[in-house]
């Protein structure tokens, strides 16, 4: 068996080792980059969640809010009511006490 000799021109190998090297750092940036976007990700998924969170309670107070102010709207009515009754009661009791006035003038 004969052997036979390889040669290797060093101006390849030197292109290979600068490819290397870049494709090295290449990798480098991009796992950085892609650390970067995984938190950014996190703090848009954690504001997301608050927010959804900070809506839901909006709602939630809303619909106490529309509750209290129907409520309010009941008692109001409720209240003209009573003033209405309570102002028919004095005008009765007004009326009785002037009819004996009235009827004592005629004795």
């Amino acid at each position: 068996m004969e052997k036979k000799r390889v040669i290797v021109d060093l101006s390849q190998l030197d292109m290979l080792e600068q490819r290397v090297i870049k494709a090295t750092e290449m990798i480098r940036t991009l796992r950085r980059d892609h650390d970067a976007a995984l938190a950014k990700l996190g703090e848009a998924t954690a504001s997301l969640s608050r927010l959804t969170k900070a809506t839901k309670d909006g709602d939630r107070q809303r619909g106490e809010l529309d509750h209290a102010t129907s409520q309010l709207e009941v008692l109001q009515q409720e209240r003209q009511a009573v003033r209405g009754k309570v102002q028919k009661m004095l005008d009765l009791m007004s009326c009785l006490d002037e009819a004996p006035v009235e009827a004592r003038g005629d004795h």
